[in-house]
């Protein structure tokens, strides 16, 4: 009898124990991480106008790096690649002449496609709070929200 009762006790206390560092752990993650950096990072699409834009399967997803050389801009649209400039300036940004490919692709791509790059030529300002990027327009209404993926 004695024998269980010490048994009961230790795994009591050691429920207790990994409960205690679950909670440590759980409270990490729920810590503020550091921002992001607006310049070379890989910033996927994740909405357009509060939409969320998903992306196909075999097709690249809607992304954009803003490379530092040149003020470069790359990515994709969900559909065709895309290339141009940026200026920034504090928390002002704006693209340049924003060129893509022309390639076919299905119409909800498309679309995605069309009102990418018409977000992209009303942006004015950028934020970004940890991993999450967000392109508004004039009155700071948000327009695009982005999600950094770390490549490697």
């Amino acid at each position: 009898m004695k024998r269980r009762l010490a048994l009961y006790g230790f795994i009591g206390a050691l429920l207790i124990t990994a409960g205690c560092s679950s909670a440590a752990m759980d409270s990490q993650e729920t810590a503020h991480h550091p921002d992001e950096t607006l310049i070379n990072t890989y910033w996927r699409l994740v909405a357009l106008d509060g939409a969320p834009v998903v992306a196909l399967e075999n097709f690249r997803e809607a992304h954009l790096v803003l490379h530092q050389e040149a003020s470069r801009l790359a990515g994709a649209t969900g559909c065709n690649t895309l290339m141009g400039s940026y200026r920034v300036k504090n928390e002002h940004i704006a693209f340049g002449q924003i060129a893509s490919t022309k390639m076919a692709c299905p119409t909800a791509q498309m679309k995605t496609e069309r009102d990418f790059l018409t977000a992209l030529k009303q942006v004015t300002a950028w934020s970004v709070d940890g991993a999450t990027l967000v392109l508004s327009g004039e009155n700071n209404e948000p327009l695009a929200a982005f999600e950094a993926v770390h490549l490697y």
